[in-house]
C-alpha cells in the first residue's frame, strides 16, 4: 500500500501544502487524444527505477502521463509524476487549424489543462499526478530551487532544434545519477521531426551517458554517474 509521502512532501514544497485537485469538478467527457503514449520505454523505466519522483515537460492532454502513473500504482511506487506543461499548446497548434482545433477553447483562451486534470480524475490516478503549470524554464528553476531531483524524465515539449536543446541541456543537470532520459518525437533515420532528433542526437554525441536504445518513436538514455556540469 502506497502511503504517499511523496505525493505529501511534493505538495508542500510546489504548492504550498494547498492539493490542486481539492473541489475540482469537469464537465467535460475524458480526451485522452495523443501519440506514442503508451510507448514500452515509458512503463519499463518504471519497472526499473520504481521512482519517487517522474517529470514529463511537454504533457498536451496527459496521455503519457497517466500510462507511467497506472503502472506506478500497480508496481506500488510512492511517488509522483511532475506534469510540466502551460496548457496553451505550440506553435503548429496555432498555426494550423486542423490542429487547433484539438484545442477547446473558452474565449479564445485554451482549456487544455482542464482536460488534462478532468482525465486524471477520470482515471482515479490523483495520488499519482501533480500538475505544474508552467513554461520549461521555469518549472525547471521551480524544481531546483526546491530540490526536487527526478529519477526519471520525459521530454515531450516543444519541436525546433534551438527548443529541444534548449529543454535537454536544461533538465539534465537536475537528472539524478543513473536516472533516464526519454525522448520523445526520435527518430534515427531523420524522417520524422528532423529538427527533434538531430537536437537529441548532438545533445548526447557532446554528453556523458549510457545505455542509448531507440525504438519508433522514442530514445532513452542513462545519465553517467561521473557527469559533471560545464564550467562556466
Amino acid at each position: 500500500m502506497v502511503n504517499g509521502s511523496v505525493r505529501r512532501d511534493l505538495l508542500d514544497r510546489l504548492w504550498y501544502g494547498r492539493d490542486p485537485y481539492l473541489g475540482f469538478t469537469s464537465s467535460m467527457a475524458p480526451d485522452l487524444q495523443g501519440w506514442n503514449s503508451d510507448h514500452t520505454y515509458l512503463t519499463e523505466a518504471i519497472d526499473r527505477h520504481h521512482p519517487g519522483v517522474v517529470v514529463e515537460v511537454g504533457v498536451w492532454k496527459g496521455a503519457s502521463v497517466l500510462t507511467m502513473a497506472r503502472r506506478m500504482r500497480d508496481t506500488g511506487c510512492d511517488g509522483v509524476v511532475l506534469a510540466v506543461d502551460t496548457w496553451l499548446g505550440s506553435a503548429e497548434h496555432w498555426l494550423d487549424p486542423a490542429l487547433k482545433g484539438q484545442i477547446p477553447q473558452l474565449n479564445g483562451f485554451p482549456q487544455l489543462y482542464f482536460v488534462f486534470m478532468g482525465n486524471v480524475v477520470a482515471e482515479g490516478l490523483q495520488d499519482y499526478v501533480l500538475p505544474l503549470p508552467l513554461d520549461s524554464a521555469n518549472a525547471c528553476e521551480v524544481l531546483r530551487s526546491r530540490d526536487v531531483r527526478p529519477v526519471l524524465l520525459h521530454v515531450d515539449a516543444a519541436h525546433d532544434y534551438a527548443a529541444v536543446t534548449a529543454d535537454l541541456e536544461r533538465w539534465w543537470p537536475l537528472l539524478q545519477p543513473g536516472g533516464t532520459l526519454i525522448a520523445d518525437d526520435y527518430d534515427a533515420t531523420y524522417r520524422v521531426w528532423e529538427t527533434v532528433s538531430r537536437a537529441v542526437d548532438d545533445f548526447k554525441a557532446r554528453t556523458p551517458h549510457q545505455d542509448f536504445a531507440a525504438l519508433p518513436y522514442k530514445c532513452r538514455f542513462t545519465k553517467s554517474a561521473e557527469w559533471r556540469p560545464t564550467p562556466v
